[in-house]
Formats: structure tokens, C-alpha cells, sequence
């Protein structure tokens, strides 16, 4: 196999889009790229910068303890449910024991026996996601590794030690010339319904329960669109659909309300295979889906790779919506860009105007509910909107497991109902 070196020598020699989509995930910001070499830092994960990249500096709360990370420094996340604060002390109070606090003033570090990691000037090579590149405080850094990788000291051959398209060539990181070959479900080419998944964090399913021997049980009718491996028969418990975060984390298993729509779908018609292409972005306002906005330019990027990897597909069936919770409060405006969401989507080349239905369910404790009924009597007959305020959650905002089951059950009626 032939493989190519990348040399930088002043500018920046960009990797093919198609190769790094499949590799890593795309930054949301440019802003998480410090040194300017192309790749950023975010959610824990090397990503590589997109023209969709935003601008801005995100403050990003990996934990959701309220403090995040902009790409510089840490930040406070700005939420519905108030940090608690405490405004006239130095004390330095550290509600979710993660080793940082906040002392009226500023972000504080708890003395602890237990050294705290902290990222600083220092010249450690950090890496987080075990990928072998890391962060130095500074710029991308290449980790030194107990089991070295053997490297021609030509710097000539590209060495992939981990399998995920970048290696080393002994000099400097190098692209492999062909990433490994997906291997497409057998379903791939007789997929009926095509499910895009769109929203903030109970779009995403939020690390919720599941039962992976029994009630979510893999589906070879179900198919998702994968990270890094295309469209995969979908698993909750060992592949990352978005972002690095879910379903899969870390080991830990976490339920996917895209994933219960496909069952519902099934559930009522078994002739029926389903594809499902999961987009979110945590806990942010419906503004992030504005024309140009981070989220829908995401959204909007990883519907049209995955329809140009699916066989006789140009457009999506069934847009299924989950956000308000960062909106409370503002039901009107919120109402305003949902509409106008619908209609600018309306307009993509993946969204039928006469046949992909769009379906919004309710949220927990927020005054949007109240216009969502507005769906069932505007001028697009396939918008419809589905009930959960008696639904149950795991801690007050996000859905438990076995109500993600029940709403996967009333989205697909609904949407058979329009469809059919």
C-alpha cells in the first residue's frame, strides 16, 4: 500500500473531507484550534476543522457540571437551572466533587490527597482519547508510547499503530492513503424509512439505561449512521453515532431515542427496514439551528454524507425534533424559528416538500409546550407534534429509558399515520 506524507511548511495542507469524517468528528469551533494545523480539541476528542466550524468560542461542559471549556480556558455554561453560587466568600465549593469549585468569583482547584489533572503550560504530551496525539499545553503533540512503534528512520512509511487512518513516518504525522474499508450491513440496499434525528441533549439520549439483552436488542433491520464506520447495523452498547459522545461512551451503553423510532416502526410494520442518521448538540437554544448556525450546518452535513453512502436514497422520510428545554421562557420566539426551521429545511435538497414528515414531541417542564399544538393546524399537512408531560424522566429534564421506548412507539405511529 501506497501512503502519503503530509509536510507543513508555512500553510496548512488541508486532508481530504471525506477521510477525516470517517476518521474524527468535525470541530464545531475553529477556535479549538490553537496552533492552526487543522485539527482542534473538543469533547475530549481530537476533531478536525470544517468549514461549517464556527467562529465563536464554545464553552463546552463535558460533565454537566455547569463549567466547561472554551479551547483557552474554563468557562461557565449558561443554563436554565442556575449554578448555585456562593457570592461573598472564598471558600471554594465544589458541589459534583469533580476537584473544581467556584468561589464567588472565579473557578477554584479543592486541595485534595487526590492529585487533580489540570492542563497547563507544561511540556506533557496529554492524551485524553488514547488516539496517540495529544495536547502539551500549547499545540497537537505526538505521545510517547511504553510500546513503541516501530518507524523506518527514513521517515519514508507511514505507520497506522491504532488503525484510525493517521500514523507516524518517524518525522511527523502522516494520512494513510485509503482508511480501512467499511463493511455495509446486507440490509444497506432495501432500507424503506430514512429517520433524522435532530435536537439538544434528549435528542442525544443522555447516557440513559438499556437493556441491550432484551427490550434494546440489536436489530438487523436497523441500521445508523455511524462516526467513523459508515452505516452500521445499530448498536447502542459499542459504536459512536455523533460526536464522540453517544451511544457509546467510554464502555458505558446509552439508549437513543432514534433508535426506539426505528423499533416503533418496525414494531408496526416488521416489512419495514430502517435507517437512522442521529444529529444533537447538548443543551443549547432552537437559535443554534438558525440558517448558518453551528448545529444546523452539522445536521445538515451529516445527512448528506450518510444519503450519499445509502443506495437509492436522496432524501430523508421522517425529521424527528426534540428541543425546548434551553428555551423555556420564550415560547414565542421559540415557536417563530421552529417554523422557520421547518420551512428552511423544506427547501434542502435532502427534505422532500411533499412527502418527509416533520414530528416535534413535548418537553419536560417548559412553556413551549403550549404552541406545539400549533403544528396540527398550520398550512404543512406533514407537521404533527406527539405528547410526554406524562412520561417519566431520570432527573427532571432527560427521559428514562423506558420513556424513550414509548415515545419511540408514538413518533412512529404518527408518522405511519402521515406517511401512509
Amino acid at each position: 500500500m501506497r501512503h502519503i506524507a503530509f509536510v507543513f511548511m508555512g500553510v496548512c495542507l488541508m486532508l481530504s473531507q471525506s477521510l477525516n469524517a470517517q476518521t474524527h468528528p468535525l470541530c464545531l469551533s475553529v477556535l479549538s484550534d490553537s496552533d492552526g494545523d487543522g485539527w482542534g480539541w473538543e469533547f475530549d476528542r481530537t476533531c478536525v476543522v470544517h468549514e461549517t466550524s464556527s467562529n465563536v468560542a464554545l464553552c463546552v461542559d463535558s460533565d454537566g457540571d455547569g463549567y466547561g471549556w472554551n479551547g483557552t480556558e474554563t468557562c461557565l455554561i449558561e443554563s436554565t437551572a442556575p449554578v448555585t453560587q456562593q457570592s461573598d466568600s472564598t471558600e471554594c465549593v465544589d458541589p459534583d466533587g469533580d476537584g473544581y469549585g467556584w468561589n464567588g468569583t472565579e473557578t477554584c482547584l479543592l486541595e485534595s490527597t487526590a492529585p487533580v489533572t489540570q492542563q497547563s503550560d507544561s511540556t506533557e504530551c496529554v492524551d485524553t482519547d488514547g488516539d496517540g496525539f495529544g495536547w502539551n499545553g500549547t499545540e497537537t503533540c505526538l505521545v510517547e508510547s511504553t510500546a513503541p512503534v516501530t518507524s523506518p528512520s527514513t521517515g519514508s512509511e507511514c505507520i497506522d499503530a491504532d488503525g484510525d487512518g493517521f500514523g507516524w513516518n518517524g518525522t511527523e504525522t502522516c494520512v494513510i492513503e485509503s482508511a480501512p474499508p467499511f463493511t455495509p450491513p446486507s440490509v444497506l440496499a432495501d432500507v424503506t424509512d430514512v429517520v433524522l434525528m435532530m435536537g439538544q441533549s434528549n435528542a442525544l439520549g443522555e447516557d440513559t439505561n438499556v437493556d441491550p439483552a432484551n427490550l434494546d436488542a440489536i436489530d438487523e433491520n436497523i441500521i445508523a449512521w455511524t462516526q467513523f464506520d459508515g452505516w452500521q447495523v445499530a448498536d447502542l452498547c459499542s459504536q459512536i453515532w455523533q460526536k464522540g459522545w453517544f451511544p457509546w461512551r467510554g464502555g458505558v451503553c446509552s439508549n437513543h431515542p432514534a433508535f426506539q423510532i426505528a423499533k416503533g416502526i418496525i414494531a408496526a410494520d416488521p416489512s419495514r427496514k430502517v435507517a437512522i442518521i442521529p444529529t444533537g448538540v447538548a443543551g443549547k437554544p432552537i437559535s443554534w439551528w438558525d440558517d448558518g448556525a453551528v448545529a444546523y450546518e452539522l445536521a445538515s452535513d451529516q445527512v448528506t454524507k450518510a444519503l450519499a453512502a445509502l443506495p437509492g436514497h436522496t432524501e430523508v422520510d421522517l425529521v424527528a425534533w426534540s428541543q425546548g428545554e434551553a428555551n423555556h421562557g420564550a415560547e414565542d420566539v421559540w415557536y417563530d424559528k421552529l417554523t422557520d426551521l421547518i420551512a428552511r429545511m423544506r427547501a434542502e435538497a435532502w427534505m422532500d416538500p411533499q412527502e418527509t414528515v416533520f414530528i416535534a414531541q413535548e418537553t419536560k417542564d417548559s412553556s413551549v409546550n403550549e404552541r406545539l399544538p400549533s403544528l396540527d393546524s398550520d398550512n404543512d399537512a406533514l407537521t404533527a407534534w406527539i405528547p410526554a408531560s406524562d412520561l417519566t424522566t431520570k432527573d427532571g429534564v432527560h427521559w428514562s429509558a423506558p420513556a424513550l421506548r414509548t415515545l419511540g412507539d408514538r413518533y412512529a405511529a404518527t408518522y405511519l399515520s402521515l406517511a401512509n
